[in-house]
């Protein structure tokens, strides 16, 4: 039960993170024009999986299922989270949609996709560099 606790606690670091990067996006990144949204799904993306690489591997007494419920666990955390900021901004449930749809450059299925397989390809390197039994 303490990994799973871990595993959230880290994934809270992610939070200020993409508040960070949505500041920067609206601040900088728009000054660049249409690349702006998809270079900002980018980023948080690669910041999500340096926290993974740089965290995951001290939550110690893992196994390889243990992984991937931390994948699942970050997915719908972040799903969740993304849902909760929608309905508070006075949204509805098609915008939320709408935000997958990386055909007008939003990248956050990136970003979505990322929390899930981020613990899992940690541990494969990990256990490629013989960190994990």
């Amino acid at each position: 039960m303490k990994k799973y606790i871990q595993v959230i606690g880290i994934w809270f670091l992610i939070i200020p993170l993409a508040i960070l990067n949505g500041g920067l996006r609206e601040n900088v990144l728009t000054k660049l024009g249409a690349i702006a949204l998809p270079l900002s799904g980018i980023i948080l993306s690669v910041c999500i999986f340096l926290i993974s690489y740089l965290l995951i591997p001290k939550i110690k007494n893992c196994k390889s299922k243990d992984y991937i419920i931390f994948g699942i666990i970050w997915f719908i955390l972040t799903n969740l989270f993304d849902l909760f900021m929608y309905i508070s901004e006075g949204k509805n449930f098609y915008n939320l949609l709408n935000s997958y749809n990386f055909t007008n450059g939003n990248l956050w299925i990136l970003v979505v996709i990322t929390t899930l397989i981020s613990p899992i390809i940690v541990s494969k390197i990990n256990k490629s560099k013989g960190g994990e039994k």
